[in-house]
């Protein structure tokens, strides 16, 4: 094996492990197995804050760097798989400094998948791209702004539910309030999205009422 092989396998295996500490402290965190990229590295189920028991997945995809990535050079294979996943991914950077400090002093990226397919999708039908408070990437720390910065909690309690709403419509036209916000604040739907996807909606509103009227008439 050549150094820099071994180099990038070091870094790309340090900053995995510094992101899964640091979301261990919300999620049982899992790894996906090494040896192939499948565009995605940790499977993660998020703890309740209150009950402690296990909730919503979500799928990360890991980048160790010490560049911000432009989302643009991304190959559309991997926009597709991610796409097609049963739960929301997000793209993850740790942005290092120093090669022997990454899990002592990067900075967490999410570079928010659900939210940047939205706007694909909107890009290829035409459509005006939607808006939202959050940007497409922001920056994980102590504080919050809605642009840019946001803090764990947040993201985890609060961003990953919204997105689980709008990563069911954009996959089968499905509406619903999410039942791990229920109790939280600013109760949200994912409002605002739904004319990139009216098509499918009314697709699952059909099937919905196919169902119901054979089960009426087996009554």
């Amino acid at each position: 094996m050549g150094k820099s092989q071994a180099k990038t396998i070091y870094i790309g295996n340090a900053g995995e492990h510094y992101l899964a500490s640091r979301l261990s402290k919300y999620c049982i965190v899992r790894d996906v197995g090494q040896g192939k990229d499948t565009g995605i590295d940790l499977y993660c189920e998020i703890v309740h804050e209150d009950s402690l028991e296990l909730t919503l997945h979500f799928f990360c995809q890991v980048k160790t760097q010490k560049k911000k990535m432009s989302v643009d050079s991304i190959e559309d294979k991997y926009w597709n798989y991610w796409g097609e996943q049963p739960v929301p991914v997000f793209l993850i950077l740790v942005k290092y400094k120093k090669q022997n400090e990454i899990q002592g002093d990067s900075e967490i990226w999410v570079y928010d998948i659900p939210y940047i397919l939205s706007k694909r999708d909107a890009k290829n039908s035409g459509k005006e791209a939607p808006r939202r408070d959050v940007e497409e990437k922001f920056l994980i720390c102590e504080e919050s702004n809605n642009k840019d910065k946001m803090t764990w909690t947040n993201f985890i309690y609060h961003h990953i539910p919204w997105s689980y709403g709008l990563w069911y419509m954009r996959r089968f036209g499905l509406v619903y309030p999410n039942p791990e916000i229920v109790n939280q604040q600013n109760q949200i739907l994912v409002g605002g999205f739904s004319y990139l996807y009216k098509e499918k909606i009314l697709k699952a509103r059909e099937y919905s009422d196919f169902l119901m009227s054979r089960e009426n008439s087996n009554d």
